[in-house]
């Protein structure tokens, strides 16, 4: 008999596109991401709610072509100085609401939960050093050459990372939105396409976060 996480409605921290996220009830390092009941989801009428009605396994792929992407990167970086702009995977877990994926989680020294990118623009907060950051992120995805379809600020977290028990430096980590979901893997193709992919996507993030995108340095920069 397989042993079974207990989630509870309490310890949800956030709630995505298709998937809700809990703390893990006993390891304050690892989040559990649970894909939502299709009889839950909102109906929507653009071209990836007809297909998620048409086609249910969508949902799935999307979460399978998430894994396959951190496992490529992993494999191709092996050493221990990588240190990955995505948030690493840790497989599936049982838990009394579904099947549950195992992922890192970002913390505020104070043993928070971290801060998105997003919520930090609604807040007026997002600070010289957030941006310095997020632009660390944003170069490491493009020297790993990470395959990321949803550069959305809601997926952007500054926070440490634990590393032996203990916390690291703050960064900023890409915790969701990675792996070439599209319908044609365009992005998976080549490495021109998946820059032209990635450079479109920053561009997006600018104009729905107040900054600039500088193609050339590809950094983001704050309006003048």
């Amino acid at each position: 008999m397989q042993h079974v996480v207990i989630l509870h409605e309490e310890e949800k921290v956030t709630s995505g596109g298709q998937r809700d996220v809990y703390a893990h009830p006993y390891d304050n390092t690892k989040l559990v991401k649970i894909l939502k009941p299709s009889q839950n989801m909102p109906r929507h009428y653009n071209f990836n709610g007809w297909a998620t009605r048409l086609f249910p396994s969508t949902r799935i792929r999307q979460i399978r072509k998430e894994y396959q992407e951190y496992l490529r990167v992993c494999l191709k970086y092996p050493t221990p100085d990588f240190n990955a702009p995505i948030s690493h995977m840790y497989g599936f877990v049982v838990t009394n609401l579904g099947l549950g994926c195992l992922t890192e989680r970002v913390t505020m020294p104070d043993g928070s939960l971290g801060k998105t990118l997003g919520s930090k623009v609604r807040a007026g907060a997002l600070t010289d050093t957030d941006i310095v950051l997020l632009n660390n992120c944003i170069s490491r995805i493009y020297g790993y050459e990470i395959r990321a379809s949803d550069l959305n600020a809601d997926n952007f977290v500054f926070g440490c990372r634990s590393n032996s028990h203990a916390l690291g430096p703050m960064e900023c980590v890409l915790v969701d939105g990675f792996g070439d979901i599209h319908a044609i893997p365009i992005r998976s193709m080549a490495r021109w396409s998946n820059r032209l992919g990635l450079n479109d996507s920053c561009a997006r993030l600018a104009r729905n976060t107040n900054l600039h995108w500088d193609v050339k340095q590809r950094k983001l920069i704050r309006q003048t």
